[in-house]
């Protein structure tokens, strides 16, 4: 468990000194087909403003995802698990989703897409108190899995007009 943990730890170091030797103009991009600039790709992720705060915005997910029959499979609620431990954090929230019916195709493509999949979107405040939505980006996952490119784009394509359509509609940015 210990050695884990510490390679645990060297990994999340080197990602965030790779994360800091990158051009700025690399790691914010809008996002394509988008009309404003609130939805961003931010590494691996397509980051939207809320125009609802973040109980609203997180409901407006979850009912979102139900009317996509798309399985949550867990919600993990940040703040109370800070508060548990008697540490103070913004709201945060994490919520873990998908289709088997959509996934398992790209994972039986590449076995290592199981450690990407299911999707995650996180409902969050900035620093500056405003709630944001951040969804999983495939786009991004797929620079780093050749396969995806060879024999799933297409269905790659599908889904992010789709997690694109979801956050409008969560964010209230339609």
């Amino acid at each position: 468990m210990i050695r884990c943990v510490n390679a645990l730890s060297a990994i999340v170091l080197a990602l965030g000194l790779a994360a800091c030797s990158e051009q700025p103009s690399d790691l914010f991009t809008v996002a394509e087909g988008a009309e404003t600039a609130p939805l961003i790709k931010q590494n691996r992720y397509m980051v939207t403003s809320s125009a609802f705060g973040h109980d609203e915005t997180l409901r407006r997910l979850l009912d979102a995802l139900d009317r996509r029959d798309l399985t949550v499979f867990a919600v993990v609620d940040h703040a109370a698990s800070a508060a548990s431990v008697e540490l103070d954090l913004t709201p945060a929230s994490l919520v873990i989703f998908g289709s088997p019916r959509i996934g398992t195709p790209l994972i039986k493509a590449d076995s290592l897409l199981a450690a990407e999949l299911p999707l995650r979107a996180a409902v969050y405040d900035n620093a500056e108190g405003q709630t944001m939505l951040a969804i999983t980006s495939l786009r991004a996952i797929g620079r780093e899995f050749a396969v995806i490119g060879e024999t799933q784009s297409e269905r790659v394509d599908t889904i992010t007009r789709n997690l694109s359509a979801l956050s409008a509609e969560v964010t209230g940015d339609q």
